[in-house]
């Protein structure tokens, strides 16, 4: 460590807004702390926090992907919220993230602590003793938002809430067959027959998609120089981990009967055992939409993009149509 170091972290906070409320729901305790002004409005809350156990602590069986999807479960915590309601002020949630404490070793953190209770911030009796390896740190960050709402201890937060979908599992076995149709049925949770029909199948070029993406000056200017080779840095040793340059990913496009969002899955991949990687790229993945919103049967036009990597002359990938993802409606908590 140097002092070059302690200039990077170190956080300089224009304003500060303390709210300080404790959040009781299906046994769990959540606390919002309150909110900042830096370069943007970012709002603070601690969450429980349960590490996923998977198969870490399982003395029999294999641990594999496949087990591993199907036993994790997905707590509703506050990263999925998309609106905060100060009075009539509505802020619209931009970007979120988690930080389980255990994890945390950036000094800019802990100084937003110190910077929170010297602003104000009570501790709760109930958080106190807490360990912070059973708490994380959930940071809602706002869009074009350049001031703290007006608020007081009495006025009402509502917070709109946008629920994980449910996972329903199929394990469907489906070959998937490059620039190919298909099409395909299943019964799903309540008992109706659900049609699907996959329109093409394509091998993605993500290294060549990512180096469009840190190219496209929308992208770029949103950083620093220095930030933005960072960040290249961290995003090709990364990919480089999962998808060797040379290799692709796996697009799927497809229609259905039932608003569900369909998740494919190789079987290779189902088969193999996680491996410790020093980075991730899922987020690069997340903008890879359909050219058009509606599909030649007439129905809305999706696409998944299975994340295992294959050579560029691949033809045929055994796989498997491992779940379906139910829509739950938004839902408003006024605390």
């Amino acid at each position: 460590m140097n002092f070059l170091y302690l200039e990077e972290v170190y956080r300089e906070l224009h304003d500060i807004l303390i709210i300080g409320k404790t959040i009781e729901r299906n046994n769990k305790k959540y606390h919002i702390i309150g909110m900042t002004l830096e370069d943007e409005v970012k709002l603070y809350i601690i969450e429980p926090y349960n590490e996923p156990e998977y198969c870490s602590n399982r003395k029999k069986g294999v641990c594999n992907q496949r087990k591993i999807l199907k036993e994790q479960e997905k707590e509703e915590y506050y990263l999925n919220c998309s609106d905060f309601y100060f009075g009539n002020e509505r802020l619209q949630v931009q970007q979120s993230s988690g930080s389980p404490l255990k994890f945390i070793n950036d000094y800019g953190e802990i100084q937003l602590f110190f910077e929170m209770m010297k602003a104000g911030w009570v501790i709760p009796e109930w958080l106190k003793n807490e360990e912070w390896d059973n708490l994380q740190l959930t940071t809602l960050e706002f869009a074009d938002v350049k001031k703290l709402p007006n608020y007081s201890t009495e006025m009402p937060i509502i917070i709109k809430h946008n629920p994980n979908p449910i996972q329903h599992i199929l394990e469907k076995t489906i070959t998937l067959n490059v620039g190919k149709s298909n099409s395909f049925s299943f019964t799903d949770n309540y008992g109706d027959k659900v049609q699907c029909y996959i329109n093409n199948v394509s091998l993605i070029n993500v290294w060549e998609d990512m180096e469009e993406q840190f190219s496209d000056p929308q992208y770029t200017k949103k950083f620093l120089p220095e930030q933005l080779q960072e960040i290249k840095e961290h995003c090709y040793m990364a990919l480089e981990q999962s998808c060797p340059k040379g290799m692709c990913y796996i697009g799927v496009e497809y229609e259905c009967s039932k608003d569900l969002n369909l998740q494919f899955y190789t079987k290779e991949y189902l088969k193999s055992c996680p491996e410790e990687q020093e980075g991730s790229v899922s987020i690069l993945m997340m903008n890879t939409k359909p050219d058009k919103e509606i599909g030649i049967h007439n129905l809305p036009l999706k696409s998944c993009v299975v994340q295992t990597a294959v050579s560029p002359d691949t033809t045929k990938i055994p796989a498997e149509l491992f779940s379906y993802l139910e829509k739950v409606d938004a839902w408003e908590e006024k605390v």
